[in-house]
């Protein structure tokens, strides 16, 4: 059965019921689950097309215990206008704040619209960061994220159900500098985005299409 009852044609692409609940998966390369993320939404402030979405984050590991450091965290988002503000940079931060590593990291939001539809573009992205490690050095990593759009919508099955989802399409473009830098690395990332829980499934191919890492939802509860 797909699950989509209850969602609003203007809902955003992002949990916004109070007391949701979302874990999500994380693949390695081929296939098996290393790790999971769980969210929680802790309160929605406004409503329609302008709301702030807060929200806190666990990581767990492979047996769904709490893994690393990173500990739980709040986040916020906001949508402006009917426009889904993902801010990179926050998330990321959780992933690498859990490895104690000591880097600086800055990066452009994420801009999903409400009125997606297939053949919507959505503007580029990027995240800069620098990575000091003891001995090797500073490694600076700059991304461009590019060519994003939704290509169409499609009934896609993961581990928490069946849903319509939004396809959406983009280029990730990385340039390394210091030790180990080469020739800049392209990857082609596709994510799944569903109304009122967002990405439900990421699938990171390199240049020459093989697939990296993939996340997927795994539990959900309340079902949207």
């Amino acid at each position: 059965m797909i699950i989509s009852a209850g969602v609003s044609a203007d809902e955003p692409f992002f949990a916004s019921q109070k007391g949701m609940v979302i874990t999500n998966a994380f693949l390695d390369n081929k296939g098996k689950i290393q790790s999971y993320i769980r969210m929680t939404i802790s309160d929605v402030r406004g409503s329609d097309s302008d709301m702030i979405i807060d929200y806190t984050v666990e990581l767990l590991d492979g047996n769904r215990h709490p893994s690393g450091n990173a500990g739980i965290r709040g986040y916020s988002v906001a949508v402006t206008g009917g426009i889904l503000e993902m801010k990179q940079d926050d998330m990321m931060d959780l992933f690498l704040a859990s490895r104690n590593m000591n880097y600086q990291l800055t990066a452009g939001t994420l801009n999903i619209p409400s009125n997606m539809t297939g053949g919507s573009r959505i503007e580029d992205s990027w995240m800069n960061m620098i990575v000091k490690i003891p001995i090797i050095g500073e490694i600076t990593t700059n991304t461009m994220i590019t060519n994003i759009s939704c290509t169409g919508i499609e009934t896609v099955t993961v581990p928490a159900g069946t849903f319509e989802a939004y396809k959406v399409t983009m280029t990730s473009i990385t340039n390394i500098k210091g030790w180990g830098s080469g020739s800049p690395v392209t990857s082609n990332i596709t994510t799944w985005y569903v109304r009122g829980i967002g990405a439900i499934k990421s699938v990171n191919v390199d240049d020459k299409g093989k697939i990296g890492s993939s996340t997927e939802l795994f539990e959900l509860s309340p079902k949207s």
